[in-house]
């Protein structure tokens, strides 16, 4: 009795074995290997990456976590950090005037502990083109200053400056500042001192606009557990912020970076699902005739669902953990090949990436086999007789909704978004429905086609036509992987474009501030003399919008500290007391005569020149946010007089561009009677840096701010995270061109039947050859088609959703599409059959029998 209830399990062993001898699992056995390799390879290599990324952008502001606050801080905060062992460094800013003899500069003063910074590297040269040290904060008595400070000052390294009444010397140049300001509008060149001879300069005094930062750094764990017990107790005129949450340029960078990661991620995952699913099915095909000669034995169908049960369990267990060793190879090769440009010595291997894949296996191995094993289960022991060629329509029904919810499930577990991941269900499952229609219909095309074509082509459409069922789950697959390669193609050219579009290279690097009417024609001269490219000098006026339509607005407080743009303050939003919504700061006014380069009219239109009608132009994004229309009349207060406007036009605005905006542009006639200075944007090449400084010394009343340190910062974060995405672009081709190989090879078992019979009917090898590899070629093409069409939606959504990005088409990946899904599909087809093509009928007979 015992013997007879343990004959399954010993059946279920000695098949597993029989088979992987045999290797008839070595497909079923690759697709769970594939699905868990490539999720754990991407998991855990696009976890680094982005850990890693995450890292060395606290370099971008000097700490872990910053707590930033008009005034000094409760004692508190600092205990609380002691307690958790965190470092602290402080950093108080402001704007002052420096003075050496009868010469003054307006400067960004930075005064800073000796620890700082905590990451990241703060750079000097003792000496001018001197060898450059990586140093901590300045000693007592010492200033360190950014170079263009020693030609407007005419000072050298060594002299003495004043600052306040504190007689200081300067003792290097500043070449790298970790957290160099990101904010548009600075006072002028940073300048560097030691915290403790802040209080001999006289400078604070009661009422002074004084930023004071807390800089905090240390253990992970406890840095988070900081963050959870600091966040509550942060109020309206404070900050905290991590690199992330800094609303800089590098920290809008670095969320599209870790997004795309995430998305790469996601469809690693996708594909190794396809290849599950493929193999699944191809598994229940294939054991159909074992199953039905158990039935014909007399088997039960309880002792056939044990054997299998078994059976595919101890596959699933086998082919998971050969899945995570190769996935960690895979892992090793990457983090290898990415070292020279990203470190991930400090970005440790976790157990998610283990915990993901393991999951992801077992869901896949249940999800996506429970269909075709209960089918396989209940095979009738007529089909020994009937024979199991008889295809079977495809209906949508309960066993497919299984999978679509467990991939579901593994999306949003793995990334967390439940916009991204239903974009990408969503696509996908619309491209599959579009699909198993067009492919119908192309494949009755294709025979109608064919009739009028060569042997080999109508032999090729006439198998398509012959087998449309299993073509056209075929061609979804092929679709589905095509496509999935085409949109984190095209996303990661859209991603990288964009940011390297923020700077391409005539991008001004020089910013001119506080120029006065008799000053233009001067610096105009200049740069007439040198070649300097410039766009123009535009006049700017202070003002604050103070009614809509005659109702009083509202002043928000804005209390972002200084390292907000003046375009990134725009999106500040905060809670609002009743009344109507204002601005909650001063915005810079402008006239125009001609609509600005990246602005486009959205509603009205732009104003004639000469027109002298108190008109003006407003932003959209600020007109959504106050509820501004078309003819509605603004009030502004400008140096305490009051003017109104007429609103004729809505612009969208460009702001991820350096050049010079505005939220608001009148005609002349509105701002022509009150006084104004102008701004401007150079771009001055590195061989003209010493006379354009020269220039500016000249005029002490202009503010500088020089942009290139800080485009060089984010030029060097893109290109770490552009090799990090091609990267794991690499994995998610891999990925893919697997799926590809193993849905081609679901199909072996009935063109071996085919060619068995073609080949004793006399058919000739190279009329064989043809067919097949004109049939994938017809296969690839048809789905490269449907792939660009789904790759098109499915990027759609996720640029406007997702990545906050202006929808566009890419036409030309559609011939890619095609061309490149006709020849690998060919090639992958011709490669897979190349064996069966080369066997004698003879064998090809007895193999089939």
């Amino acid at each position: 009795m015992t013997s007879s209830n343990n004959i399954w399990y010993k059946q279920s062993l000695r098949l597993l074995d029989h088979e992987l001898r045999r290797g008839e699992l070595t497909i079923i056995f690759l697709a769970i290997v594939l699905a868990v390799a490539t999720v754990f390879s991407l998991t855990g290599f696009s976890g680094q990456i982005k850990h890693a990324i995450v890292a060395n952008s606290t370099n971008t502001i000097a700490a872990d976590r910053v707590f930033g606050a008009s005034s000094p801080i409760d004692e508190k905060f600092i205990s609380k950090s002691e307690t958790l062992n965190l470092n602290v460094a402080l950093k108080a800013s402001t704007d002052s005037m420096v003075f050496f003899g009868d010469n003054m500069l307006l400067s960004e003063l930075d005064a800073v502990s000796t620890n700082y910074p905590l990451r990241g590297e703060l750079k000097i040269q003792r000496a001018i083109n001197g060898v450059e040290e990586v140093v901590s904060g300045p000693a007592r008595g010492e200033l360190w200053v950014e170079r263009s400070v020693l030609s407007r000052l005419g000072v050298e390294i060594g002299d003495t400056v004043e600052i306040g009444v504190a007689p200081l010397k300067i003792a290097g140049i500043l070449t790298n500042i970790p957290d160099r300001s990101y904010r548009f509008l600075v006072a002028g060149p940073t300048i560097l001192m030691n915290i403790e001879d802040l209080p001999a300069t006289d400078i604070v005094q009661p009422g002074s606009r004084m930023w004071h930062s807390y800089l905090f750094a240390g253990d992970p764990q406890a840095i988070e557990t900081f963050d959870e017990w600091i966040k509550p107790q942060v109020n309206d005129t404070q900050r905290w912020y991590d690199a992330k949450r800094a609303q800089n340029r590098l920290s809008t960078t670095l969320d599209s970076a870790e997004r795309f990661l995430s998305l790469a991620s996601m469809l690693g995952i996708v594909l190794a699902a396809v290849a599950v699913a493929v193999a699944s099915r191809r598994y229940g095909q294939r054991h159909q005739s074992v199953v039905a000669v158990f039935r014909a034995l007399g088997a039960s169908i309880s002792h056939v669902r044990k054997l299998y049960c078994l059976h595919w369990t101890l596959l699933s267990v086998i082919s998971i953990g050969a899945g995570l060793l190769l996935g960690y190879v895979l892992l090793l090769l990457g983090a290898n090949a990415i070292e020279q440009y990203l470190s991930l010595d400090d970005s440790p291997l976790t157990f998610t990436p283990f915990i993901t894949a393991i999951v992801t296996g077992l869901l896949c191995a249940v999800a996506f086999a429970i269909h075709p094993i209960k089918t396989l289960i209940h095979t009738s022991p007529l089909s020994v007789i009937r024979g199991f060629s008889t295809p079977k329509n495809v209906k949508f029904g309960w066993h497919q909704l299984i999978p679509l919810v467990a991939l579901l499930t593994l999306l949003l577990m793995f990334s967390g978004d439940i916009i991204m991941s239903f974009s990408l269900l969503a696509g996908g499952l619309l491209v599959s429905i579009i699909l198993l229609g067009l492919g119908r219909l192309v494949m009755n095309a294709g025979r109608s086609v064919g009739t009028k074509a060569g042997q080999s082509w109508h032999l090729a459409l006439a198998n398509l036509k012959r087998r449309a069922n299993e073509n056209s789950v075929q061609l979804v697959s092929f679709t589905i992987a095509i496509k999935l390669l085409l949109l984190i193609t095209v996303m990661k050219t859209s991603i990288i474009d964009e940011w390297q579009a923020q700077f391409p290279e005539d991008t001004p690097n020089q910013y001119l501030v506080n120029i006065t009417q008799e000053q233009i024609a001067p610096l105009e001269r200049f740069t007439e003399e040198n070649d300097i490219p410039h766009r123009g000098f535009f006049a700017v006026y202070r003002g604050r919008l103070t009614s809509i339509n005659g109702e009083q607005t509202i002043r928000i407080k804005d209390n972002k500290d200084q390292d907000l743009s003046e375009e990134e303050e725009k999106e500040t939003q905060d809670s609002e007391p009743e009344g109507r919504r204002g601005m909650g700061r001063e915005l810079g006014l402008t006239w125009l005569h001609d609509l600005p380069q990246q602005n486009k009219i959205l509603e009205g239109e732009w104003w004639q020149k000469g027109d002298t009608t108190p008109q003006v132009s407003v932003e959209s994004g600020v007109a959504e946010r106050l509820d501004i229309k078309l003819g509605d009349e603004l009030a502004f207060n400008i140096g305490g007089r009051e003017i109104s406007a007429s609103v004729t036009s809505l612009r969208e605005v460009n702001w991820k561009t350096r050049q010079l905006n505005f939220i608001m542009i009148f005609n002349q006639s509105v701002l022509a009677d009150f006084p104004a200075t102008s701004i401007s944007a150079w771009n001055v090449a590195p061989e003209k840096k010493d006379a354009f400084y020269q220039l500016i010394g000249q005029y002490p009343t202009i503010s500088m701010i020089d942009f290139d340190n800080i485009m060089k910062q984010l030029n060097q974060m893109i290109e770490q995270v552009t090799i990090a995405i091609e990267l794991i672009l690499v994995l998610v081709v891999l990925a893919g061109s697997l799926v590809l190989v193993a849905q081609v090879q679901a199909s072996m078992e009935e063109r071996e039947r085919e060619l068995a019979i073609l080949r004793t009917l006399g058919a000739k090898g190279s009329l064989l050859r043809n067919s097949i590899l004109f049939e994938f070629i017809a296969l690839g093409g048809i789905a490269g088609l449907m792939a660009s069409i789904g790759m098109e939606i499915g990027v759609f959504f996720l640029q406007t959703q997702t990545f906050d990005m202006t929808g566009s088409f890419h036409f030309s990946y559609w011939l890619v599409g095609i061309l490149s899904g006709a020849a690998f599909v060919g090639f992958i087809g011709m490669l897979s059959c190349y064996r069966l093509l080369n066997l004698t009928s003879v064998t090809l007979i007895r193999r089939t029998m």
